[in-house]
C-alpha cells in the first residue's frame, strides 16, 4: 500500500513507464524481469541477512509445529491465518485506544490513501467524519508510543519465526501501524487486486480488532499468484489496458479471465486473528458499504495493527524511510531476538 506523497509522486511520472507496460504486455518477459529482480533482492542484496538467518536457524529461528503448519502455509498458496494467538482482552484493549486515538484525530498525515481529493495536499482541518467520507484509510501517529501494548503484537516472537523462515533471511525493513479502513459503495485504491511489490519481497500481517465477514471488506487472495509464473503475470492493471477505473489497479473482470471466483479465497478473520500474506501474489480488500448489526448499531470501520515487512528495493521511495519510535522502557523489556527487529527504532 502506499501513502499519499507516494500517490502524489505516481501521478506525476504516470507516463514513464512505457517501457514497464510494454513489458507486463508479455506475460513471459513480464515472468522474466520479476524473476530476476526478486532474485537479485533475496540473494545478492540480502546476502548478509541471509547468512545471519542460517547462522542461527537451528537456534531463535526453531519453529513449532504449529508455526511450521503456518509458514508451509504461506510458502504454498501465499497466505495463512493465525487464530487465538493474542488473549482478547490484549484485543479490546488495543481496539479501545485506538477508536480515541482515531476519533481523536492523532492521527499520521502522511499515511492515508486521499484518493476523493487527490490534489489536496493536506488532512489538516478536517473532522473524523470527513475523514471517513474521504479517505481510504488513515493511520494512528507513533502507534507504539500511543498504544504501547501493540508492542506485544509487533515483536511477537512467533510471527517473526514463521516470516524469517517464508523468506529464508531477515527482512531489512520493518514497520507497524495501526489503521482504520472507511466503509465505500464504491472499490477505492487497494479494494482492487493488486500486488504490493514486483522487485523485492512484501509481507504483510494483520492482526484485526474487529470481526471481518462479508459486510466489512473480507481479505481476498487468489492463492499461489506470489510466484511469478506466467500465468499470474497475465491479469494486466487497467491502466496499463488504457482504461481509466478501478484506480488503476485490476478489475475483478481481469482477474476472472485467469482465474475464476471459485479459485479466489475470502478470508474473514474473527476479531484478534491474524492474517499473514505475501503480498507479491494477486490479492485486495474489497469495498464495503455502511452497515447496521442486528441491534440497528453502526458496525466498527475495519481496524487492525498492521505489520509491513519488505526485502531490498532497489528504489525504495524516500517517504517510506520514517522515524519508528518505541519507548525506552518497552524496549528494555524485549528480549534480544526481538531487539534485532527494533534495530532502526526511535528509542524515547
Amino acid at each position: 500500500m502506499q501513502s499519499t506523497k507516494q500517490i502524489q509522486s505516481y501521478q506525476q511520472h504516470s507516463s514513464a513507464p512505457l517501457v514497464l507496460r510494454t513489458i507486463r504486455s508479455q506475460p513471459h518477459m513480464y515472468s522474466l524481469m520479476c524473476r530476476s529482480l526478486l532474485f537479485y533482492s533475496r540473494y545478492i542484496a540480502a546476502f548478509a541477512q541471509r547468512r545471519a538467518f542460517k547462522k542461527n536457524s537451528f537456534q531463535e529461528f526453531q519453529l513449532t509445529s504449529d508455526e511450521k503448519r503456518w509458514c508451509q502455509e504461506l510458502k504454498t498458496q501465499g497466505f495463512t491465518l493465525i487464530e487465538d494467538l493474542f488473549p482478547q482482552d490484549l484485543v479490546d484493549c488495543i481496539f479501545t485506544k485506538a477508536d480515541k486515538l482515531f476519533r481523536g484525530l492523532e492521527i499520521d498525515k502522511g499515511d492515508a490513501y486521499t484518493v476523493q481529493n487527490k490534489i489536496r495536499q493536506s488532512l489538516d482541518g478536517l473532522s473524523y467524519e470527513e475523514l471517513a467520507n474521504t479517505e481510504k484509510f488513515i493511520a494512528i501517529k507513533d502507534p507504539l508510543i500511543n498504544i504501547p501494548e501493540c508492542v506485544e503484537v509487533a515483536f511477537h516472537p512467533s510471527l517473526w519465526r514463521i516470516i524469517c523462515s517464508f523468506l529464508g533471511y531477515i527482512p531489512p525493513w520493518f514497520k507497524p501501524m495501526v489503521v482504520r479502513d472507511f466503509p465505500s459503495p464504491h472499490p477505492r485504491e487497494s479494494s482492487n487486486f493488486h500486488k504490493d511489490n514486483d522487485e523485492a519481497d512484501s509481507v504483510q500481517i494483520f492482526m484485526y480488532l474487529v470481526d471481518i465477514d462479508e459486510s466489512c471488506g473480507p481479505l481476498v487472495y487468489i492463492p499461489r499468484t506470489n510466484r511469478y509464473d506466467v500465468q499470474s503475470c497475465r491479469p494486466r492493471l487497467n491502466r496499463d489496458l488504457g482504461l481509466n477505473a478501478n484506480d488503476g489497479r485490476i478489475s475483478d473482470a481481469e482477474i476472472e479471465r485467469y482465474y475464476p471466483k471459485a479459485q479466489w479465497a475470502v478470508i474473514k478473520p474473527k476479531r484478534g486473528s491474524v492474517a499473514i500474506i505475501h503480498g507479491n501474489g494477486l490479492h485486495k480488500g474489497p469495498a464495503w458499504d455502511l452497515i447496521k448489526d442486528s441491534a440497528g448499531f453502526e458496525k466498527h470501520p475495519r481496524t487492525a495493527i498492521r505489520l509491513d515487512i519488505d526485502g531490498y528495493k532497489i528504489n525504495r521511495h524516500p517517504s517510506e524511510v520514517q522515524s519508528k519510535k518505541i519507548r525506552k522502557s518497552e524496549y528494555e523489556q524485549l528480549s534480544k531476538f526481538q531487539k534485532g527487529f527494533a534495530k532502526d527504532f526511535e528509542i524515547v
